[in-house]
């Protein structure tokens, strides 16, 4: 992320939204950047389980994971609420701040929410805890583009805009921007390091 764009000073809420994505690098990058592959797909059942568990449909799953599928990285999900929440890989929830991010990019550039010209299946999921990495802050960096993108003398018009959230609510451009990218990468960066002291101090 380029930190000659951040502001110093709070002067519109594109400098606070720029400030708070300049925050969500921060803290990413230092959950993130000593994890090893192992560490990326770690997951708490013996792979005699895992065998088992990766053909059960999500809802029943023990463990959330990014795998390969009929030669396809895929990833576990269902949107109804589950009474026993599945564990989540690191690889899991950097994917899904990652597609989380650029799907609400998405929408806040275009108008549109998922399931019109774009839908979650057509994002990519990263093979490679390398290529993750960079796809988080690639969306990053368009969405630190996209804010600088906007003329001064527009920015309270344009971060007051209603756009769609993915599943179609209407909501400001700001809420969007932080509540879908910004936030939401801060809250996972910390539950990635909380998960990475879990494992490396082996309870």
């Amino acid at each position: 992320m380029d930190s000659e764009n951040i502001p110093r000073y709070v002067e519109s809420a594109r400098d606070m939204l720029a400030i708070g994505l300049e925050s969500a690098w921060h803290q990413v990058n230092e959950a993130t950047a000593d994890i090893s592959e192992v560490e990326y797909h770690w997951e708490p059942i013996p792979e005699t389980e895992r065998s088992t568990d990766l053909l059960l449909p999500p809802d029943r799953k023990s463990v959330w994971r990014v795998f390969l599928k009929e030669g396809q990285w895929t990833y576990d999900y269902t949107p109804e609420t589950l009474s026993r929440p599945p564990f989540i890989t690191i690889a899991w929830i950097m994917n899904h701040i990652a597609q989380s991010g650029d799907m609400y990019l998405y929408c806040v550039k275009t108008g549109k929410p998922e399931g019109i010209e774009r839908y979650w299946d057509d994002l990519p999921v990263p093979s490679t805890l390398e290529q993750m990495s960079q796809y988080i802050f690639q969306v990053i960096d368009m969405t630190g583009e996209f804010l600088n993108s906007i003329p001064k003398e527009e920015i309270n018009t344009e971060i007051n805009k209603l756009m769609p959230a993915p599943w179609g609510e209407m909501r400001p451009v700001y809420k969007n921007l932080w509540g879908g990218i910004i936030n939401h990468m801060i809250e996972h960066a910390a539950q990635i390091s909380a998960l990475k002291q879990r494992m490396r101090l082996g309870y």
